[in-house]
Order: structure tokens, then C-alpha cells, then sequence
């Protein structure tokens, strides 16, 4: 049996059964057990789950990339320990692959962008994958709203320097000041016309400058 270890590999049909995931993750609504056995096993951090391989190699171009490139035909054990969101974010994903609806909501969506980023859940592997479904959900529900744009940019802290190096954040910060300046907001919210101006607020650094939208939107506010 062999194990591949990922550490910073770059980025470059579905079952609705059988995926083990770790006890101290596990929802109040156990996975159901599948009557096949697990032939894949994947550690992410402390956490370690047991898969079936072609559920997760359907969607995620990472995964099938890594088995595909395993010296071992007989690979069992992957360590992953760098993915966005840590095992929560990992579970999710996989949830996804095995077929179970998740819901993308503002709170969750950085972190589903940010894994299925990482796991290169893209088009290229499965029509409406992961990736392009929170795409979708930051597009039309996140950026051309500027209180949901600072939740979700909040969210980004806990995911960086991923969340920065993919274009997230800058992209959460221009949609914020953009429509500030569109909407014409209150004086207090202006200031992010004058104290975070679009093209210079790469120089306060990804964490100061999602701190300083929050406190500008505390000013307004108050």
C-alpha cells in the first residue's frame, strides 16, 4: 500500500454513500455507511477520512492528479496537509463529491471558493463542480452587496495567505469601495473613498486592510 504526502503542490461520478469522516467532525447526521469498502484513505491535519477513490477523482483534479502521478498503482493513503478551511472545509468538499446537496451561504462561502480552488474542482473535471458553484454564489449574491462583501471578507482572515494569493480578497475589497462610491453612502462610509482608496490598498496588507474595513463600517454605523 502507498501513501503520498502533499505539502505545497501547486494548483495546476459521484456516489451519495460511503464517507467516513473523522469523529471529532462528524455532523449530527452521519454519513451513511456503504456496504463497498473504503479504498481511499486522506489525512488533513489531525483529522483522517476514509473514501472511495472514484467519487473524489470525478471533481477534484488535485486528488486525480495525485494518484495519477503515484509511483504505487495500489496508492491507499494521501496526507494533505494544507488545505483551506482545514478538515472542515475539507468535509465539505467531499460532501459535494459524494453527491450530498451543500448549501452555500455567506458564511460559508470563502471557504468552499478557497478549498475547491485548492482541490481544483473546476469545469474542466465536472459540469457545475464546486468551484463554479461558488463563483456563482459570490457573483450574484456577495459582491454587489456591500454588507455581505465585508462578512465575506471578514471570513478571508481565517484563509489567508490562500484566500489573498487566489484574488479573493482583492476582488471582496474593489467590489466594496466600487459600490460605496456608486451608491453614494453615507459620509462615514465615504471614508473608504479617502482612507482605502481601490488601487493602494495592496500596501496595508491583506489582515490590516480587512481589519480597516471593519472599522470604517463601525464608524459609519455608529
Amino acid at each position: 500500500m502507498g501513501v503520498v504526502t502533499v505539502g505545497e503542490l501547486k494548483p495546476s461520478i459521484s456516489g451519495k454513500r460511503a464517507f467516513r469522516p473523522s469523529s471529532s467532525i462528524r455532523h449530527a447526521t452521519e454519513w451513511p455507511i456503504s456496504d463497498v469498502s473504503s479504498d481511499l484513505a486522506i489525512e488533513v491535519g489531525a483529522s483522517n477520512f476514509s473514501f472511495h477513490k472514484f467519487p473524489l477523482v470525478s471533481r477534484s483534479g488535485r486528488i486525480r492528479k495525485l494518484l495519477l502521478e503515484a509511483k504505487d498503482s495500489k496508492i491507499s493513503r494521501i496526507n494533505i496537509p494544507a488545505v483551506p478551511g482545514g478538515p472542515e472545509g475539507f468535509e465539505l468538499a467531499a460532501k459535494f463529491c459524494y453527491g450530498v446537496n451543500v448549501e452555500i451561504t455567506q458564511s460559508n462561502v470563502a471557504v468552499l471558493y478557497c478549498t475547491a480552488h485548492f482541490l481544483e474542482m473546476t469545469e474542466d473535471f465536472a459540469e457545475k463542480n464546486l468551484e463554479a458553484r461558488a463563483e456563482a454564489y459570490l457573483k450574484e449574491m456577495v459582491l454587489p452587496n456591500i454588507s455581505s462583501s465585508i462578512s465575506v471578507l471578514h471570513r478571508c482572515e481565517t484563509l489567508l495567505p490562500f484566500s489573498e494569493e487566489i484574488n479573493l480578497v482583492n476582488r471582496l475589497i474593489n467590489a466594496i469601495a466600487s459600490n460605496a462610491c456608486k451608491e453614494q453612502l453615507a459620509s462615514g462610509l465615504l471614508k473608504l473613498d479617502h482612507n482605502f482608496p481601490c488601487k493602494n490598498h495592496a500596501t496595508y496588507g491583506a489582515r490590516n486592510t480587512i481589519r480597516l474595513v471593519g472599522q470604517i463600517t463601525r464608524d459609519a454605523e455608529s
